[in-house]
């Protein structure tokens, strides 16, 4: 009789220990933390918010912020190994914020030339202007929207200062896709929209008949009057 008590006690044991392993493993607030490290590749600096985040961290408390910044070379973009869940910004943006669900180490990629092109945007008048993205990689043939918000002026015009492709859309158009074939430096221009203002900034070569025109033309139909004048004297009196 004791020693199946003892047999049923050890199976009591064996059993309890079992499910609470199992539970320790479904359990969302599993114990531990995830390590993130940095490092560069090339010339440039690196940092990040945190070097770990909780494993239950919730929302953003499990959010790091990667930061790179050129020195000699041109940031090019992340190279991380682990799995995470990009939170803001793309593997090519110099400030990246992720949620890593493992554990992550973070490669900023530096170049000594830089491969990329930059877009930066600014407006004149009372309106606002984005770029987006504001930086693609030399001849991939990426894309950028231009997007002009009116406020208290109506938008008139895009100035681009560069070589580009227009995709879709005008200068004058509120949203312009381009391809950019250079560097952009883009202004939204803002305004009161008269007669006076050419559409996009383009001279179309028409312009309208200056003072001194008519005045030309007026001494020019004088003198035609006044020899008509003349001809027709003479002939009556022929």
């Amino acid at each position: 009789m004791k020693k199946l008590i003892s047999i049923a006690l050890v199976v009591l044991m064996i059993f309890a220990l079992a499910t609470a392993s199992a539970s320790a493993l479904n359990s969302p607030y599993t114990v531990g933390k995830y390590k993130v490290s940095v490092d560069v590749e090339g010339s440039g600096s690196v940092s990040g918010s945190k070097n770990s985040v909780d494993i239950s961290d919730p929302d953003e408390n499990g959010n790091i912020t990667l930061t790179a910044t050129d020195k000699d070379g041109y940031f090019t973009k992340w190279i991380i190994d682990g799995t995470y869940e990009i939170i803001s910004g793309d593997l090519y943006s110099p400030e990246l914020v992720i949620k890593p669900t493992s554990d992550v180490k973070a490669v900023a990629s530096f170049s000594v030339e830089k491969d990329y092109l930059t877009i930066t945007v600014k407006s004149t008048g009372d309106g606002s202007a984005a770029a987006d993205p504001t930086k693609v990689k030399k001849g991939s043939g990426d894309t950028v929207t231009l997007t002009a918000t009116e406020k208290n002026d109506p938008f008139i015009k895009w100035e681009l200062a560069c070589d580009y492709e227009i995709v879709d859309g005008s200068l004058t158009s509120k949203t312009l896709v381009i391809k950019p074939l250079t560097d952009v430096n883009v202004t939204a221009v803002f305004g009161s929209d008269n007669a006076g203002t050419t559409s996009a900034g383009t001279n179309t070569g028409s312009t309208s008949p200056a003072t001194g025109d008519y005045s030309v033309m007026m001494i020019a139909l004088v003198l035609m009057a006044l020899g008509l004048g003349a001809f027709a004297v003479k002939k009556i009196k022929d």
